[in-house]
């Protein structure tokens, strides 16, 4: 598919952010070293072995490619990081696009007010592991806002596993529906960001808020009608948004106790400590019946944490093993360390979960050194003495 706006933007100059450079890639060679950046992260590291891959020349690309816009970082001649933004109109985007990310609901609202539109859709956005505690993700998404404010671009729609929620509300996008699967990639969560959304940035401390209030015209008709139609109606516990003792009340309704009596993690801190992390490194996720919240073989980001409903593992079966018990952590450990999850498992009824990010927990232990070792220090204890709950 070609994109008439492509040549817009791929006739940019490059542009420099602190030792980072941001690039473009215009040419083919450029293309290809992306893609092989992309088989390294996702197969090489990640083990998303599952993926439709060019494993002869270990390349991943596909057919979004064509007409999307390939941004990617270098320091020195080492790409550390890149991302693909596809833009244009609902009818641009596969049908599956449409659907996972309720495009359509979007539409009807330009269609309703009689106005052009153009909205983006932002994928295969990833970094080095030596460099996810750098400023890399910042400039990839900073770099597209600028796209976004000169293209017209009204909604930035995107996908990320659970353990990047926490990241993506710190830029300022918003969870709005239903999660769904990718095959390769997992449970995805679907986003969006409000170009105009001011209010929301300044109040996040949005690295967007920089340049959103330098716009001289603002679209807050839209960004109103977001909020009546999604936000206002979803019960959806924004990472940003609430406080650290809001989310402790929230979590302790939810267990039916305090958070450090029934999650083992936490069980050697204080409770302003446990506070502290869990506001800082923690996302609630709805799910619903019959979503595989964690694959057999795949690298685990995350820990997580059951606060209701009900879980079975699809790998064990005999004896059947089952996870009921709010606070009881499930799948491999990703918060200390990135271990494989040894068994699929998956939602059986409408379940809610916590997961604790290991995207975020290397920043937090730089801060908060001693929090952290006690975390640490009790997974240890955990692995060597591991509790088993079968039906």
């Amino acid at each position: 598919m070609k994109n008439n706006n492509l040549e817009k933007i791929t006739s940019e100059e490059k542009t420099i952010g602190e030792e980072f450079q941001i690039c473009i890639a215009n040419t083919l060679a450029e293309k290809k070293a992306i893609y092989k950046f992309r088989y390294k992260i996702y197969i090489e590291e990640m083990a998303k072995d599952k993926l439709k891959l060019n494993h002869r020349d270990k390349e991943l690309s596909d057919e979004m490619d064509e007409w999307g816009v390939l941004i990617y970082v270098k320091n020195g001649n080492e790409v550390v990081g890149t991302a693909r933004m596809n833009f244009g109109k609902m009818r641009d985007f596969h049908e599956e696009i449409i659907e996972e990310l309720s495009m359509k609901d979007f539409h009807e609202y330009y269609v309703s007010i009689n106005s052009d539109y153009q909205v983006a859709f932002v994928s295969k956005l990833m970094v080095a592991v030596e460099y996810r505690s750098s400023s890399v993700l910042y400039l990839i998404l900073i770099k597209f806002y600028e796209f976004y404010t000169k293209m017209g671009v009204q909604f930035s729609f995107a996908g990320c596993n659970l353990h990047l929620l926490c990241f993506y509300e710190k830029m300022g996008y918003h969870r709005y529906g239903k999660n769904f699967t990718d095959f390769g990639y997992g449970l995805l969560s679907p986003l969006v960001m409000l170009t105009d959304d001011l209010q929301h940035f300044r109040t996040i401390r949005s690295p967007f808020f920089r340049i959103a209030k330098k716009k001289t015209v603002i679209n807050s008709q839209e960004v109103e009608w977001f909020h009546e139609k999604f936000t206002k109606k979803l019960n959806i516990v924004n990472s940003q948004l609430v406080t650290a003792d809001e989310l402790w009340s929230i979590l302790c309704e939810r267990l039916h106790a305090l958070p450090t009596e029934v999650i083992e993690i936490l069980q050697e801190l204080s409770i302003e400590e446990a506070k502290l992390f869990l506001h800082s490194c923690s996302s609630i996720v709805q799910c619903a019946p019959g979503e595989v919240i964690t694959i057999q073989g795949d690298v685990s980001y995350s820990y997580n944490i059951l606060l209701s409903g009900h879980l079975k593992s699809l790998t064990f079966i005999n004896p059947i093993k089952e996870y009921k018990m709010p606070g009881q952590y499930f799948g491999a450990n990703g918060l200390t360390e990135h271990n494989k999850h040894t068994e699929e498992i998956v939602t059986t009824t409408q379940s809610e979960i916590l997961v604790l990010t290991g995207f975020e927990f290397p920043k937090f232990s730089k801060a908060n050194l001693d929090i952290a070792h006690k975390i640490m220090r009790k997974m240890i204890t955990m692995t060597r003495n591991p509790v088993f709950h079968l039906k």
